[in-house]
C-alpha cells in the first residue's frame, strides 16, 4: 500500500475511451451538440469530461470538447 505522508512524487497517467451517440434525423442531418451528450452537466453547462464551460450547448459542441467523430 502506498504511503503519501511525505507527499506525492508523481502521477501515473491513464486514459479512457467513451462513446456518445448523437441524433440523425430521417433526412440524414446530424445534430451534434452538447445538449445531447450525457457528459454535459445540465445545471451549470459544464462538460464533465474536461471541466470546461460549454458555449451554446443547444447548437454546437464546446470548443474544448475531447470527443472525436468516428467514421461509420
Amino acid at each position: 500500500m502506498a504511503n503519501f505522508e511525505s507527499g506525492v512524487r508523481g502521477y501515473i497517467k491513464t486514459a479512457a475511451t467513451v462513446t456518445v451517440g448523437f441524433p440523425i434525423d430521417w433526412k440524414g442531418n446530424e445534430h451534434i451538440a452538447c445538449i445531447y451528450c450525457p457528459f454535459l452537466s445540465s445545471n451549470n453547462r459544464l462538460c464533465q469530461l474536461n471541466k470546461s464551460v460549454v458555449e451554446f450547448p443547444e447548437r454546437y459542441v464546446g470548443s474544448e470538447c475531447p470527443l472525436i467523430k468516428l467514421d461509420g
